[in-house]
């Protein structure tokens, strides 16, 4: 009996809980991903559509190693994170190469770059998170192709799992000693802690220049 035979894949429908599909040999490689709608599979190098749900050859990770994949809630988009730190972007069908992000997690005193291990879209499609090997954490805005603000603080782990809310506004991050980091990304949230902490002045223009160097300077904080 030959490999193919012996390896599956399953597609469950978690609604109901019944496996509404068993495709046999190999359709997907390693880390299969199936886009929302359930037809279409990706995988290390290939991509699989039914009915007859056979692989077929495609690079998507621009020649390196994959590390992680990703496809958009709406089905629009597919994310591959490579082991350069790259992420490489597609059009919901896998026809066309949309875009790459390049590597911003710190670069390694020594040794290889940092690997993406882990992805994951907003509801809305319009941000990316981006997790790595040695505890990077990028959002980027998708449609513009560029990285909101700095690195996230995490704990130093390799980032394996990230998830958002219902709302996009919080984000899951998980990783081997530390099992859940929640961030919260509301703009609002974030203001009103910023004028609690000045005590309502809101940051001074020095300050502006400081921590928000690429916005013009702006008051924040409603007068009391």
């Amino acid at each position: 009996m030959g490999d193919d035979d012996r390896s599956f894949r399953e597609v469950w429908d978690t609604r109901s809980r019944r496996r509404i599909k068993l495709l046999r040999g190999d359709p997907a490689g390693d880390r299969p991903t199936l886009r929302g709608d359930g037809r279409l599979l990706a995988g290390d190098g290939t991509v699989a559509r039914p009915p007859s749900w056979r692989a077929s050859a495609l690079d998507l990770a621009a020649g390196s190693p994959l590390g992680a994949l990703a496809f958009a809630p709406d089905g629009s988009r597919l994310a591959a994170g490579d082991q350069t730190g790259r992420v490489t972007l597609w059009d919901g069908e896998l026809r066309h190469r949309l875009g790459v992000l390049p590597n911003t997690f710190n670069p390694p005193l020594v040794g290889r770059p940092e690997e993406v291990l882990a992805l994951a879209f907003s509801p809305d499609g319009r941000t990316l998170a981006v997790g790595g090997s040695n505890g990077g954490l990028q959002l980027w805005d998708v449609p513009t192709g560029q990285p909101i603000g700095g690195l996230l603080t995490t704990p130093g782990d390799a980032v394996y799992t990230l998830a958002f809310d219902a709302r996009g506004t919080t984000l899951y991050a998980g990783s081997a000693h530390v099992p859940l980091r929640r961030y919260d990304l509301d703009p609002a949230h974030a203001l009103s802690r910023v004028c609690a902490r000045t005590g309502g002045s809101g940051l001074s223009p020095a300050q502006w220049q400081t921590y928000v160097p690429d916005a013009p300077y702006r008051p924040v904080c409603s007068p009391a």
